[in-house]
């Protein structure tokens, strides 16, 4: 059998990862890379419907696979996600320039994919995982807001305040003190 790349919607997380893997490898896949929106590997010998078993043991942990352009829509949501929630990612490249070079398209071509395919833009997509993320930080951390701001790519403590409160009508220091947060499933973002 020859390689396949798979790519996987609602894989939010390393727990994610380690999921999907623990059912390939289960099934008998031969994984070469695993990450957040695609698996590349080899399917058992002798399974033509590997891809469609596979993707029926991921539905029961509440994954979905895609194909075709859908496919890229999940490596999207896979970059995004590991961007805004992974401390150890280098936020210097611009995300429109990481999200090209990994998929290999220019980034005007995937927006409108995107678009096309989620009813929303990739930067609103992203929007509202930085800020998920940002509520999350604020209240479980003691964090200044100005490291929140520069870890989640706002440049200024001043912007992130100010987008802060237009997204949740209230400054990140009250909504902090207010201490009331009640997590989002990524995948329902």
């Amino acid at each position: 059998m020859k390689k396949q790349d798979i790519y996987i919607d609602n894989m939010v997380c390393d727990r994610c990862i380690l999921a999907v893997r623990q059912v390939a490898t289960n099934l008998g896949w031969r994984i070469d890379q695993l990450e957040l929106g695609r698996l590349s590997g080899w399917p058992p010998e002798g399974h033509g419907e590997a891809v469609v078993i596979l993707g029926q043991q991921l539905h029961t942990l509440g994954f979905r696979l895609r194909e075709g352009q859908g496919g890229v829509i999940s490596r999207i949501k896979g970059l995004i996600v590991d961007h805004v929630y992974n401390d150890q990612v280098n936020r210097s490249q611009p995300l429109s320039d990481l999200i090209s070079a990994d998929i290999g398209q220019s980034y005007s071509h995937l927006s409108r994919v995107f678009s096309q395919e989620e009813g929303r833009t990739i930067v609103e997509f992203y929007r509202l995982h930085r800020m998920e993320r940002a509520k999350q930080l604020l209240v479980q951390t003691d964090e200044p807001v100005s490291s929140i701001a520069d870890r989640l790519n706002y440049g200024t403590a001043g912007r992130f305040a100010a987008v802060f409160k237009q997204e949740t009508g209230m400054s990140p220091t009250a909504f902090r003190a207010r201490g009331e947060y009640i997590p989002r499933l990524l995948d329902e973002l």
